[in-house]
């Protein structure tokens, strides 16, 4: 495996850095925030779609399972004891 030299890094070292301009900044704040708001958007999106039925059921079923312990509870009271 031969090394051969890199001649374009030499020219990249050289190189002046990139300046912004005010219109530069501006176009390039305004693409960040467009394409944050169509990730928050496709998150948001999918965490109603997704989560929260998921959410919904789960609560149901919480809630199902509550029930039946207390229908539980109130069969095997005792029948036997008479208020005096």
């Amino acid at each position: 495996m031969e090394i051969t030299p890199d001649y374009g890094a030499e020219e990249a070292k050289s190189a002046k850095p990139v300046r912004l301009g005010w219109a530069d900044a501006s176009r390039l704040t305004r693409k960040l925030a467009v394409h944050t708001g169509k990730a928050a958007w496709t998150f948001g999106t999918s965490f109603l779609v997704l989560i929260v039925p998921l959410i919904v059921q789960l609560h149901r079923e919480e809630q199902l399972i509550e029930l039946e312990k207390e229908q539980l509870g109130v069969l095997n009271q005792p029948t036997g004891l008479q208020a005096e």
